[in-house]
Protein backbone atom coordinates (compact mmCIF):
# COMPACT_ATOMS: atom_id res chain seq x y z
CA UNK A 1 0.00 0.00 0.00
CA UNK A 2 2.85 2.56 0.89
CA UNK A 3 1.01 5.83 1.12
CA UNK A 4 -1.79 5.29 -1.19
CA UNK A 5 -4.86 3.46 -0.24
CA UNK A 6 -7.45 2.10 -2.31
CA UNK A 7 -11.09 3.56 -2.43
CA UNK A 8 -13.90 3.01 -4.16
CA UNK A 9 -15.57 6.37 -5.64
CA UNK A 10 -18.54 6.61 -7.36
CA UNK A 11 -17.66 3.28 -8.56
CA UNK A 12 -14.72 4.10 -10.23
CA UNK A 13 -11.22 2.58 -8.46
CA UNK A 14 -8.92 5.12 -7.92
CA UNK A 15 -5.58 5.71 -5.65
CA UNK A 16 -5.77 8.52 -3.53
CA UNK A 17 -2.94 9.71 -1.23
CA UNK A 18 -4.11 8.60 2.61
CA UNK A 19 -2.13 11.67 3.96
CA UNK A 20 -4.03 14.65 1.80
CA UNK A 21 -6.77 16.05 4.23
CA UNK A 22 -10.05 17.19 2.65
CA UNK A 23 -10.68 20.88 3.25
CA UNK A 24 -12.72 21.60 6.58
CA UNK A 25 -16.41 21.88 6.00
CA UNK A 26 -17.94 25.04 5.48
CA UNK A 27 -19.94 25.86 8.88
CA UNK A 28 -23.11 27.77 8.73
CA UNK A 29 -23.03 30.49 10.87
CA UNK A 30 -26.61 32.13 11.32
CA UNK A 31 -26.78 36.04 10.78
CA UNK A 32 -28.24 37.87 14.04
CA UNK A 33 -29.23 34.49 15.86
CA UNK A 34 -27.34 33.22 19.19
CA UNK A 35 -24.97 30.22 17.83
CA UNK A 36 -25.95 27.01 19.15
CA UNK A 37 -23.18 24.79 21.67
CA UNK A 38 -22.20 22.30 19.06
CA UNK A 39 -21.87 25.38 16.10
CA UNK A 40 -19.97 27.06 19.05
CA UNK A 41 -18.03 24.06 20.60
CA UNK A 42 -17.06 23.21 16.01
CA UNK A 43 -15.30 26.66 16.04
CA UNK A 44 -13.63 26.84 19.53
CA UNK A 45 -12.60 23.52 18.48
CA UNK A 46 -11.15 23.94 15.05
CA UNK A 47 -9.33 27.25 15.73
CA UNK A 48 -7.86 25.86 19.05
CA UNK A 49 -6.63 23.18 16.81
CA UNK A 50 -5.35 24.38 14.57
CA UNK A 51 -3.22 27.44 16.56
CA UNK A 52 -1.72 24.12 18.43
CA UNK A 53 -0.83 23.04 14.74
CA UNK A 54 -2.14 19.43 15.04
CA UNK A 55 -4.20 17.54 12.67
CA UNK A 56 -7.62 15.66 13.58
CA UNK A 57 -5.47 12.56 12.98
CA UNK A 58 -3.59 13.63 15.92
CA UNK A 59 -5.69 14.76 18.21
CA UNK A 60 -7.88 11.20 17.45
CA UNK A 61 -7.53 8.57 20.05
CA UNK A 62 -9.48 5.42 20.98
CA UNK A 63 -12.21 7.51 23.21
CA UNK A 64 -12.54 10.33 20.38
CA UNK A 65 -11.67 8.58 16.76
CA UNK A 66 -10.61 11.11 13.97
CA UNK A 67 -14.52 10.58 12.29
CA UNK A 68 -15.98 11.42 15.64
CA UNK A 69 -13.80 14.51 15.87
CA UNK A 70 -14.91 15.57 12.11
CA UNK A 71 -18.40 15.42 13.03
CA UNK A 72 -17.84 17.74 15.92
CA UNK A 73 -16.04 20.15 14.06
CA UNK A 74 -18.91 20.11 11.57
CA UNK A 75 -21.37 20.72 14.48
CA UNK A 76 -23.12 17.20 13.45
CA UNK A 77 -22.61 15.51 16.03
CA UNK A 78 -23.23 16.25 20.53
CA UNK A 79 -20.91 15.44 22.82
CA UNK A 80 -20.80 13.88 26.43
CA UNK A 81 -19.57 15.38 29.54
CA UNK A 82 -16.49 12.92 29.74
CA UNK A 83 -15.91 13.17 26.03
CA UNK A 84 -15.89 16.78 26.72
CA UNK A 85 -13.10 16.57 29.22
CA UNK A 86 -10.85 14.46 27.40
CA UNK A 87 -11.32 16.71 24.71
CA UNK A 88 -10.49 20.22 26.28
CA UNK A 89 -6.85 18.20 27.87
CA UNK A 90 -6.23 16.89 23.91
CA UNK A 91 -6.76 20.89 23.09
CA UNK A 92 -4.40 21.31 25.83
CA UNK A 93 -7.02 23.27 27.74
CA UNK A 94 -8.96 22.63 31.11
CA UNK A 95 -12.69 21.74 30.84
CA UNK A 96 -13.59 24.76 32.38
CA UNK A 97 -11.74 27.15 30.16
CA UNK A 98 -12.78 25.20 26.87
CA UNK A 99 -16.39 25.65 28.47
CA UNK A 100 -16.28 29.50 29.18
CA UNK A 101 -15.11 29.56 25.63
CA UNK A 102 -17.57 27.91 23.63
CA UNK A 103 -19.84 30.14 25.89
CA UNK A 104 -18.35 33.46 25.07
CA UNK A 105 -18.68 32.16 21.29
CA UNK A 106 -22.33 31.16 21.97
CA UNK A 107 -23.02 35.12 23.52
CA UNK A 108 -20.85 36.62 21.12
CA UNK A 109 -22.66 35.44 18.00
CA UNK A 110 -19.68 34.73 15.61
Amino acid sequence: YGDYHNRVNWGLRCRVPCSMPRPPSKLSIPANKKLSFELALALVMRERRKSLGISQEELADDTLTQSHISFLEGAKREIGMSRFVILAKKLQMEPWELLREVTRRMESKK
